[in-house]
């Protein structure tokens, strides 16, 4: 494929997407709107020693404040690193040895850290893919990692009965939650950085104060698996969603129910609240789904994967959002894009 602009329909584009060997990177906007960006998530330096290797699923995507890095990750035990404008996988950063399932991106952009199932956290230089520091926490597999708003420190949990917190700098743990169960699914910082909320297979949300450790709230959210959860902007309320295809909304400093969405028949995987307040909701019914959550009503919804979506990001201006799915492809939506329907493509390269 060359980088000329061609009009192509939506359903070929999701095809090429999930065809092509080498990850690709295609330009689209429509009024609906469209992805501007589709990543298909192949693996080439598997391709030699293994030409009937699968293409990975995705199950964690961020995107650096400033929207010109892309880091995903999924069960093939590789983060990559693409460069936005440019439409190329800059790095494939190999170190763990199981599935990524957590990603998370400092405040600077500077920093990548990632959780798997082999128990590890590793950090990366954004820029180089260089390994800068490996952690293991404990003895489970690890499901969910995020960073302190301060970037000086990260949260991560799994299949464990504690989450813990650690210094960037040298990976030493500051702090460790205890809590009574022992599957830790989710995780996410208040803004200011002064609460971390932990969601469990219990279908319980607990909030801890980050500092000293101390248990606020402890709220049975539903009778079943907690996946997503997510702070407002302002941090005075917390969405939180699972298993239970509800999404439902808390004050912060209450621990109150404050609201909820309407029933989807779907599992929630992912939510990302966006600048305006809005909240993006993506799970098992291959949706993004954009909701204004006091009345509630629907504002958008996003279509085109063809799997579970399993990870949203945005960068700094709420303007760009990225979508990891199962169906092994990155899709990249301009929110305030309003034109009408072209793409442009390249094939990406990768350093072997």
């Amino acid at each position: 494929m060359d980088a000329k602009l061609f009009s192509v329909s939506r359903r070929w584009i999701a095809t090429l997407a999930i065809a092509c060997t080498f990850p690709t990177l295609v330009t689209a906007n429509e009024v609906k709107p469209t992805p501007v960006k589709v990543i298909s998530f192949g693996d080439p330096m598997a391709v030699d020693a293994n030409p009937q290797r699968r293409t990975a699923v995705v199950t964690a995507v961020v995107l650096s404040p400033d929207g010109q890095r892309l880091a995903a990750a999924g069960d093939d035990h590789v983060v990559r690193l693409f460069d936005v404008p440019t439409a190329k996988c800059s790095h494939q950063l190999r170190g763990h040895d199981d599935w990524i399932r957590g990603l998370s991106i400092s405040s600077d952009g500077k920093t990548v850290v990632s959780a798997a199932a082999d128990c590890c956290c590793t950090s990366w230089d954004s820029e180089t893919g260089e390994k800068l520091c490996t952690t293991t926490p404990s003895a489970g597999p690890l499901r969910s990692v995020v960073f302190h708003p301060n970037g000086l420190q990260f949260a991560a949990a799994g299949y464990q009965c504690c989450a813990r917190i650690f210094n960037l700098s040298g990976g030493h743990q500051s702090m460790q939650l205890q809590s009574p169960r022992n599957d830790y699914t989710c995780l996410a910082f208040s803004p200011d950085g002064a609460t971390l909320a932990v969601g469990s297979a219990d279908g319980t949300l607990r909030l801890f104060d980050a500092t000293t450790g101390q248990l606020h709230h402890e709220i049975q959210v539903d009778t079943r698996r907690l996946r997503a959860v997510a702070f407002s902007g302002d941090g005075q309320n917390i969405a939180c969603g699972g298993d239970g295809a509800t999404v439902k909304i808390f004050s912060a400093t209450a621990g109150t129910l404050v609201g909820q969405l309407p029933t989807r028949p779907a599992k929630v995987f992912c939510l990302k609240y966006l600048k305006n307040e809005q909240l993006a909701v993506g799970g098992s019914d291959n949706r993004v789904q954009i909701w204004r959550p006091e009345a509630p009503s629907l504002v958008k919804i996003l279509e085109g994967h063809t799997g579970t979506i399993t990870s949203l990001a945005t960068d700094a201006t709420g303007t760009l959002l990225a979508s990891g799915s199962y169906d092994t492809t990155i899709r990249i939506w301009n929110l305030s894009e309003t034109a009408t329907p072209k793409t442009a493509g390249a094939p990406a390269t990768a350093t072997r």
